[in-house]
């Protein structure tokens, strides 16, 4: 593929381009169908993608399942994202221990409601949710569990499941969350 070519792909480009612009994801598994079809066009084009966007000054990184992109010069994932995703540890420590499966391998589907129906009763799931400090204001256990699901869904780690709007897919790029959780873990 060469630019000249670059006007067949619009469409593709303008989904991959406003992910980039939005620090957005790019999912195998995601639900939308655009999403999937600019991770395989990047999939397939890999080298090409990759090419053009570091004349911009962008790396496309990929992992199992997802691409995301970081400016030029960075190894790592940089410092910044991860004190931007420091909650996630919380959240994190609260997905596993709410259902230890969820990982962004098996992309598992969850739902609101059970979340909901399993925080009422277990102590040690309310103790944690407690302790969150972006949940503060939430005066409910079905506010703590949108406030959760919404700040996943924002971040473009989950999705929901069709026309069913309580229900949730664990999307690919959860593995950027795991990979944060053992660095902190590591660094410690």
């Amino acid at each position: 593929m060469d630019l000249s070519q670059l006007y067949e792909y619009k469409d593709i480009f303008l989904v991959i381009e406003s992910c980039r612009v939005n620090g957005q994801f790019i999912n195998e598994n995601s639900t939308d169908f655009k999403i999937k079809e600019a991770y395989n066009f990047i999939y397939q084009h890999k080298q090409d993608v990759t090419d053009f966007y570091s004349i911009i000054g962008y790396k496309v990184v990929a992992d199992v399942g997802f691409f995301y992109f970081i400016l030029d010069g960075y190894e790592t994932i940089p410092k910044t994202y991860i004190k931007k995703y420091i909650d996630y540890i919380d959240i994190y420590r609260f997905l596993k221990l709410l259902n230890s499966s969820i990982s962004s391998s098996n992309g598992i589907a969850f739902s609101a409601s059970d979340m909901e129906s399993r925080l009422n009763v277990d102590i040690e799931l309310q103790t944690m949710v407690n302790k969150m400090v972006f949940l503060k204001k939430r005066s409910t256990n079905r506010e703590a569990i949108d406030s959760i699901i919404a700040r996943l869904r924002s971040d473009g780690f989950v999705e929901s499941i069709g026309n069913k709007e309580s229900q949730f897919l664990i999307l690919r790029s959860f593995k950027f969350i795991e990979d944060i959780i053992e660095e902190v873990e590591y660094e410690l």
